[in-house]
């Protein structure tokens, strides 16, 4: 069955797909997808009801034969990214059509992650949101890299799931992102002391640190268009995301980790970074 669901990636198979194409009965199709989808093995659409490979499948593959190809083409071209950045990035990848994890990380050999050993390959049990084996589903407003180039009822579909407010300004950063080759998660001089106050509030109750967190996403504005990155503008990035694309559809992404303000020019030019990067990998 799994060797099924894995030949079908690009197209997840329902249940009855399944059942019909294996010959396997029906009950046991049930009991062991629902068993693999609650061990991360697989996902299933809500929608569809397609069953897809899940994070966890993909990262015991990648331990058990090394590394998948992905990664593999993908490493020089990162380590040479954070050579030029002198900041951390990252590798996504598409486990199906709505979701993504993190599949490898690169660190600057001068920081305390990247001085030897595993920690060069960067260590990442202290961020969450990083760890490997994590699925991130692909709503908005995030992930925009692997959305931008999608067609155009799929773009529209997943502008819909956004509150109506976000909508016009999700259709003009898809555009912008699309023209550019790249998303950014912006930060502003405002945003970084509320973030700066957060991390200082270690006797707060946890719940009140995720409601001021929460409120901080919902001033924080979506990516940036061209007239808001003109060259002497003051702007921030945390994270500059650049697909990688095969046989016309995006399966990974580099993202670049600058979590710093910068002048309009200096931001483009770390984009078209983070685009050649990602542009050199081959698979």
């Amino acid at each position: 069955m799994l060797d099924y669901i894995v030949a079908h990636a690009g197209h997840p198979p329902t249940l009855a797909d399944i059942v019909r194409d294996t010959h396997l009965p029906r009950a046991t199709v049930h009991a062991i997808v629902a068993e693999l989808v609650d061990a991360g093995w697989l996902t299933r659409r809500s929608d569809t009801g397609g069953v897809g490979l899940g994070a966890a499948f993909l990262h015991t593959a990648r331990r058990a034969v090394g590394a998948d190809r992905l990664v593999v083409e993908a490493r020089p071209a990162m380590e040479g990214l954070v050579a030029q950045t002198g900041a951390p990035c990252f590798l996504a990848r598409r486990i199906d059509d709505e979701t993504i994890t993190v599949v490898e990380y690169c660190w600057p050999l001068d920081s305390a992650r990247g001085s030897e050993g595993d920690a060069a390959r960067g260590s990442t049990t202290d961020v969450e949101w990083m760890k490997p084996n994590r699925p991130i589903r692909l709503r908005p407003p995030i992930c925009r890299e692997f959305v931008a180039w999608s067609e155009p009822a799929a773009r529209e579909a997943w502008i819909a799931r956004a509150p109506e407010t976000d909508r016009p300004r999700l259709r003009a950063v898809l555009a912008e992102i699309r023209h550019r080759g790249y998303s950014i998660e912006r930060i502003t001089d405002g945003h970084r002391a509320v973030i700066d106050t957060l991390a200082g509030l270690d006797s707060v109750p946890s719940t009140l640190r995720e409601r001021v967190g929460g409120l901080l996403a919902e001033l924080s504005a979506i990516d940036y268009v061209a007239a808001e990155l003109t060259d002497d503008a003051e702007v921030g990035a945390v994270t500059i995301g650049a697909p990688i694309v095969d046989d016309g559809r995006v399966i990974g992404a580099i993202v670049s980790c600058p979590h710093t303000t910068m002048s309009g020019r200096l931001l483009r030019e770390w984009g078209a970074q983070t685009v050649a990067a990602a542009a050199s990998v081959g698979v």
